[in-house]
């Protein structure tokens, strides 16, 4: 594992009322989450990142509003015709 040094203006702390620790929190679970959601890490590194279980990760994802299923569109067309065709089925 490396570690990674940002300077971060003691002011931000002082604004935040955060010790360091927190913030590196903070940092390590919002780049983990920016990450998974822009498709360069996978659930699990990026669980792995945050410090995080996978499940703990999914409900952190979840809380923010990020689908951990990320379908592109013709993929979710797929699964929507595959509904509507066992729907179909069914009746």
């Amino acid at each position: 594992m490396r570690d990674v040094t940002i300077p971060i203006d003691e002011e931000v702390f002082f604004v935040l009322k955060k010790n360091e620790a927190s913030v590196q929190h903070d940092i390590r679970t919002l780049l983990a989450m920016q990450y998974f959601k822009d498709g360069k890490l996978g659930l699990g590194l990026s669980a792995k990142m945050a410090g995080m279980t996978k499940d703990e990760f999914t409900v952190f994802l979840g809380a923010n509003k990020i689908d951990i299923y990320q379908y592109e569109a013709s993929e979710l067309q797929d699964e929507f015709d595959l509904v509507d065709k066992i729907a179909g089925e069914l009746v």
